[in-house]
């Protein structure tokens, strides 16, 4: 008997251990929670916002954060009978499609709202880019980017505009 006690007692040490385990269902739990809590007091439409605007990587640049990306992409003629044309480094873009005849169609708007250097970009995951105007340098694509925010030529939704970095 006295043997039996110690066994029973370390037993149900085990048994009280294993059952105090977390699991996925807590952490979720907890989860879920807090995220409700970060967000009290928000409508939808400044959850949606706040979520844009994170998506957007962010470059410091002499003191101010701008939206910037880097891609890989080539250029694509505007029209079906014309060769593309060359766009520099820096790149305003102000929407992305995943067809060409809606990039295209931007593009055109562009065109006719006085951005000659509008053209259409496209990346290995054939996603389509709508470039306002390129640049060599980074400053003048900052002065542009600045102003196409204040005065965009056509409606832009988050997160657009911002500047592509051309890698090639």
């Amino acid at each position: 008997m006295k043997n039996l006690f110690p066994l029973l007692a370390l037993l149900s040490l085990l048994l009280s251990v294993a059952s105090c385990k977390t699991t996925e269902a807590n952490y979720r739990n907890a989860y879920e929670i807090a995220k409700e809590k970060s967000t009290a007091g928000l409508t939808s439409e400044e959850i949606d916002g706040f979520l844009r605007e994170e998506s957007t990587p962010k470059t410091l640049y002499k003191g101010d954060s701008i939206p910037m990306r880097g891609a890989f992409v080539k250029t694509v003629a505007t029209r079906k009978d014309e060769t593309p044309p060359q766009v520099k480094k820096f790149n305003i873009i102000v929407a992305s499609f995943k067809q060409l005849f809606n990039a295209r169609s931007v593009c055109e708007r562009l065109e006719a709202a006085g951005y000659d250097g509008a053209a259409v970009l496209i990346d290995r995951d054939e996603q389509y880019f709508v470039s306002a105007a390129s640049y060599a340098n980074l400053d003048s694509a900052v002065t542009s980017l600045r102003a196409i925010q204040q005065n965009p030529p056509l409606p832009i939704r988050q997160p657009f505009p911002y500047i592509l970095d051309k890698a090639r």
